[in-house]
């Protein structure tokens, strides 16, 4: 992968997880800080809408993921057919739920230490919930181009996926919100196991001690002791997965 094509994926995985912490903020400030409802029944309330605020990042940074592995495989393929599978849209509502749920575990944190006191009857320090959504929102958006990483990388193959019988119908979900073509019936059909290749970064911000000793680190994607950020090093880690396509 270039150097440029890499640059440009970060440059906007950061662009999508900025616009998303200022969604989430938005949300949480309006509908979540300083009321006395616990977070378990706006949960309730609220958690369709804060799947649709979630899934949409998931979504473009799942692409973002699954046309990082395109390109690469189009140095290697020049028939490579670029699509998005039931797989694929299985994994995004899968991420969608979890992260969702990570958003809801967090605001919970945060509304305990606003009522917690300290054993001598006085309010404890108010936990920094700009901070904690800027975690869950580069959760979101490394998260799921990583699972797309890993999941191409794993399903390349030099062999085009069959074309889907005339008159099939499509997903309307995955026409709207996906737009790269899709295959309902196949996914990739596997000729051999892909390899990822562990990238950070490489500024300051850097976590010394976790990620940057992994840096350029490989593995085939089936290996179980593959690390996956930000899931395997730290909240709000900006690391990612490189595609190795031979």
């Amino acid at each position: 992968m270039s150097s440029r094509n890499n640059k440009a994926a970060r440059n906007k995985l950061d662009k999508l997880e900025r616009a998303l912490h200022k969604k989430l903020l938005a949300f949480y400030n309006s509908k979540i800080k300083g009321l006395p409802i616990p977070v378990d029944i706006l949960k309730q309330k609220y958690n369709q809408q804060v799947q649709e605020i979630i899934r949409k990042t998931a979504q473009d940074s799942y692409i973002a993921g699954t046309e990082q592995v395109g390109d690469q495989v189009l140095n290697k393929d020049q028939s490579f057919q670029l699509f998005i599978s039931t797989t694929d849209l299985n994994n995004i509502q899968a991420l969608t739920s979890r992260l969702s749920n990570d958003f809801w575990d967090t605001a919970r944190r945060l509304q305990d230490r606003e009522s917690a006191v300290t054993p001598e009857g006085k309010p404890k320090p108010s936990l920094d919930h700009i901070a904690a959504l800027s975690a869950i929102a580069a959760g979101v958006a490394f998260s799921a181009f990583n699972n797309a990483v890993l999941s191409k990388s794993s399903q390349v193959t030099s062999i085009p996926p069959p074309v889907p019988p005339p008159g099939l119908p499509l997903d309307p979900f995955a026409l709207e919100n996906l737009g790269l073509g899709l295959d309902t019936t196949t996914d990739f059909t596997t000729e051999r196991t892909g390899r990822v290749r562990f990238v950070t970064q490489n500024d300051a911000k850097v976590d010394p001690d976790i990620c940057a000793p992994l840096h350029g680190m490989e593995w085939f994607v089936d290996d179980p002791s593959i690390i996956t950020p930000p899931d395997d090093t730290h909240p709000n880690c900006r690391c990612t997965l490189e595609p190795v396509i031979e």
